[in-house]
C-alpha cells in the first residue's frame, strides 16, 4: 500500500471568518476534549460580551490553540460555532486527508513532540506556532479509504477507554452514595475537638539556615482524594524531624491552607508506612479517637454539611484560603452508629479494592492504545 509524506500546508488551508452579527455558541479548544461549549468547560462565562471579532469555525474544520498547541490543544469543530481569536483555525482538503485520521495522528505522542520546535517566543511554554510553521510538519498519509479505517480502529479504542472510564467513575459515585446515606441518618454529632485521641498539631517548615536533611510531604500528598506518598521532597530544616511531626500510619492530615476554597481543610488517613518523612507546616495532624473509625471520619469531613462549615471557617489572605486549629476544632461531624461506622469502613474497602482493580484495566488500555497509534502512524495496523 502507498504511502506518502507530504508537509501538512499542502492538505490545509487558513481560515479567518469572523463571527460578526452572526449568532453561534461560543466553544473552547482543550488539550483532552479537543472542542467543547465553553461554558462547560470554565463552568461560567468567561467570553467577552462582544463576540463581533471572534472566529467562526465551521463544522469539520480545525482549530488550535496558537500558544498551546505543544499541549495538544487542537481538535475538529463538531458543528458550525465561534472561538476566542487567540486560536488558529484551517480546513483540510477533503480528497485527500480525512478529518478523523488527521485529528488522531496530529494528537499523538510523535507529532506533539514536535511541536515545541515550530514555535517563536521567549517563553518555553508560551511559544505561538503559526499555521505556516506548522504547515512545514511532514505528515504521512496512505489512501483515503486506510486513513478512515485507522480512524475507526483509534475510535474504538479510545472509545474503549472513555467507557472504562465512566464504569470507574460510576463505581466511585455508587458506593459515595451509600455512605453518604448511612451518614446523612446519624443523629449524633459532634465537634471535631470531642473526636481527637491526641491534640492537634502543625507540621514543620524548611529552614533556610538549615543543617538537617530531611523528607516532608507536599500538599499534593493529601489534596488528591486519598493519601499519595511518592509526594514528598528532601529539604533542609533546623533540627531533626521531631517524633511528632512524622507522618505516621494511622495519622490523619488536613489541608491547613490552599489557593483553591476546595481544597482547603481537605483531610485524609496516613495509609502506608514511612520512614522518616515528616509532614510540612501547611498540615495540621491528629488522630481520631476510638468513639470514629477512620473510614468514617474522612467520609464525614468530605460530606457537603461538613464541607459547607469549613468554607465558613476560612480566612483568605493574600489568596490564600486558611484554617486554623482552633476553627477546626469546631467543626461539627456526624457520628454514626456503630454498626454504621462498620459498614461504612466495609463500603470504603470495596470502593478501594474496586478502584485499584479498575485503574489497572484503564492502565493497559492506555497502553494498548498507546501501541495502535505508533503502529497506525507507522503502516503496521
Amino acid at each position: 500500500m502507498r504511502w506518502e509524506t507530504v508537509p501538512l500546508g499542502d492538505v490545509v488551508s487558513p481560515v479567518s471568518s469572523r463571527a460578526g452579527a452572526r449568532k453561534l455558541p461560543v466553544y473552547s479548544v482543550t488539550k483532552h476534549s479537543g472542542f467543547v461549549p465553553s461554558t462547560d468547560y470554565f463552568k461560567k462565562q468567561v467570553f467577552s460580551q462582544d463576540l463581533s471579532t471572534y472566529k467562526v469555525v465551521e463544522k469539520g474544520q480545525f482549530a488550535y490553540a496558537t500558544i498551546h498547541l505543544d499541549e495538544g490543544s487542537i481538535g475538529v469543530a463538531p458543528e458550525a460555532c465561534i472561538i476566542s481569536p487567540m486560536y488558529t483555525v484551517f480546513s483540510v482538503d477533503q480528497s485527500r486527508v480525512d478529518a478523523g485520521y488527521l485529528i488522531r495522528l496530529m494528537k499523538s505522542p510523535t507529532a506533539v513532540a514536535q511541536y515545541s520546535r515550530l514555535g517563536r517566543g521567549t517563553a518555553e511554554r508560551r511559544k505561538s506556532i503559526s499555521l505556516e510553521a506548522l504547515g512545514r510538519l511532514g505528515v504521512h498519509l496512505p489512501p483515503l479509504p486506510e486513513q478512515r479505517r485507522i480512524a475507526a480502529i483509534l475510535d474504538d479504542a479510545d472509545a474503549l477507554r472513555s467507557t472504562w472510564g465512566e464504569t470507574r467513575e460510576s463505581a466511585r459515585r455508587a458506593i459515595s452514595s451509600r455512605i453518604s446515606a448511612l451518614l446523612s441518618k446519624s443523629t449524633d454529632i459532634k465537634p471535631l475537638a470531642q473526636l481527637l485521641a491526641e491534640p492537634m498539631r502543625n507540621g514543620i517548615s524548611p529552614s533556610r539556615g538549615g543543617r538537617y536533611e530531611g523528607e516532608v510531604l507536599t500538599l499534593s500528598a493529601i489534596t488528591r482524594g486519598a493519601f499519595d506518598l511518592r509526594q514528598r521532597k528532601s529539604d533542609l530544616f533546623a533540627a531533626p524531624h521531631a517524633a511528632d511531626k512524622l507522618a505516621i500510619e494511622g495519622l490523619h492530615l488536613i489541608c491547613r491552607g490552599n489557593g483553591n476554597a476546595e481544597l482547603v481543610g481537605a483531610m485524609v488517613a496516613v495509609t502506608d508506612q514511612l520512614d522518616g518523612v515528616a509532614f510540612p507546616d501547611t498540615m495540621i495532624g491528629f488522630r481520631p479517637s476510638s468513639e470514629i473509625n477512620s473510614p468514617t471520619l474522612v467520609a464525614a469531613w468530605r460530606h457537603p454539611t461538613v464541607r459547607d462549615q469549613l468554607r465558613r471557617a476560612a480566612r483568605t489572605t493574600n489568596g490564600t484560603y486558611k484554617v486554623n486549629q482552633q476553627s477546626l476544632s469546631s467543626i461539627m461531624v456526624p457520628v454514626p452508629r456503630r454498626e454504621d461506622q462498620e459498614q461504612i469502613a466495609a463500603l470504603d474497602a470495596e470502593r478501594a479494592r474496586l478502584d485499584s482493580q479498575l485503574a489497572r484495566g484503564l492502565v493497559s488500555l492506555d497502553e494498548l492504545f498507546a501501541s495502535l497509534q505508533h503502529r497506525a502512524f507507522r503502516g503496521e495496523l
